[in-house]
């Protein structure tokens, strides 16, 4: 009882934390819309971003109240009921907009520190927003992802906690089809990793860039190795590895991908993302779809080794249902025979005999009698032969006449 009420009290404060880091985001948006430039200074081109820039916010708004759902469905009895693709599509989704901003942001902000109080060159005056624009926006970000974070494990933890804590290898590989489909999504992410990797290494570029790059440079290098080693069943070997982590790493590098994929590849086409300096040349246009398509596909990859683990273990759990039990009052136990003794002998043995009535035994007494002298005769005769044959060799070899030697 004591664990249930730890586990809601972590629950109502998650929760409670999710919902109050959206409404800073949610303040500003709704602002914006309604034609306001809360955070927006002189002379920057928010102020004019035109119908593209008001459907990209109107868009975002919509995003985040669906964070306030998720979070309801992800607290209360009824989301329990709810099909777990419902709820694993915009968790999906959330952990591929959030996870670059969960890890590159606090970077920034320590190496902000460590420059002195450098900032965010993008949230100076006079450019885009104001800087405490970023940091209130960023920073709810942050502990969106966190909070989210924690009441998806809570979640998991009730309704599939037994699968994801299954061991990680099988035993078995996944099959041609799976591995081409890997092989082309490899392939397709390749000009967004180099990408990544060149503006990472940059050594002219500006610091909080070169960070966010590298992050999602990294997310490239997880979502690859990560959903390689998921779809590598291997031999199984006595470790602890199990399937989660492997799991959630891959799938939430899969996201990040998938999800700014096709976030950047919109604000190019729709011309937003222009506004806020995002490169639409056509390159980069084709570069955005190569990522994102190969987001889906180690996402489809990854969703098909989950449900292929899932079938297997209901399977086995059904054929443990059904088998017959064993043990049990009243059900057949094998006769368990005692070494050296042969099987006739031991049927014999168990065998009780069968009760003989009184007015039999003067009968049986008679049959006695009468097959005495008959036994006496054929003792007498056995004698000499046995005594030959005792003398013809202690090692119980062939006898004259083809008489086997009886064995001690």
């Amino acid at each position: 009882m004591d664990d249930m009420d730890d586990m809601d009290r972590a629950r109502a404060a998650l929760a409670a934390g999710a919902v109050t880091a959206c409404l800073p985001y949610l303040t500003l948006k709704l602002n914006w819309l309604a034609g306001g430039h809360l955070g927006i200074p002189e002379g920057s081109p928010l102020r004019d971003g035109g119908a593209a820039l008001w459907s990209v916010n109107a868009l975002t708004v919509a995003m985040d109240a669906t964070v306030l759902l998720l979070v309801l469905a992800l607290v209360r009895p009824f989301g329990q009921r709810l099909p777990g693709l419902l709820l694993a599509l915009p968790l999906w989704g959330a952990a591929g907009l959030l996870g670059p901003i969960a890890v590159a942001f606090p970077l920034q902000a320590v190496t902000g520190v460590l420059r002195s109080g450098g900032g965010s060159g993008d949230g100076d005056p006079g450019r885009l927003l104001e800087g405490w624009v970023w940091t209130l926006v960023y920073t709810g970000f942050t502990l969106q992802a966190l909070a989210l974070g924690g009441l998806f494990a809570l979640y998991v933890r009730r309704r599939w906690g037994a699968l994801l804590r299954s061991p990680l290898r099988t035993g078995a590989t996944e099959g041609a089809a799976a591995w081409a489909a890997f092989a082309v999504a490899v392939l397709a992410v390749l000009p967004a990793a180099v990408s990544h990797t060149d503006f990472a290494l940059d050594s002219g570029g500006a610091g909080d860039r070169r960070i966010v790059e590298a992050t999602f440079a990294a997310y490239t290098v997880l979502a690859v190795l990560g959903t390689a080693r998921l779809l590598h069943g291997g031999t199984p070997r006595r470790s602890r590895a199990r399937l989660w982590p492997t799991l959630i790493t891959a799938g939430t590098a899969s996201a990040v991908l998938a999800c700014w994929g096709g976030w950047l590849l919109l604000g190019s086409l729709s011309g937003g993302g222009r506004t806020v300096g995002q490169h639409d040349d056509r390159a980069a246009e084709w570069t955005y779809a190569a990522q994102l398509l190969a987001g889906l596909l180690f996402t489809a990859l990854l969703a098909r080794a989950l449900r292929r683990r899932a079938a297997v273990r209901s399977a086995r759990l059904r054929a443990a249902a059904s088998r017959p039990a064993t043990g049990r009052t009243g059900s057949p136990r094998p006769v368990t025979r005692q070494a050296g003794v042969p099987e006739a002998a031991t049927h014999r043995a168990a065998t009780p005999p069968a009760p003989t009535h009184r007015a039999d035994a003067p009968r049986a007494a008679t049959a006695q009698t009468a097959t005495t002298p008959q036994a006496a005769t054929a003792q007498a005769a056995a004698t000499p032969r046995a005594a030959a044959g005792r003398a013809g060799g202690a090692g119980g070899g062939p006898q004259p006449g083809g008489t086997p030697a009886p064995r001690r």
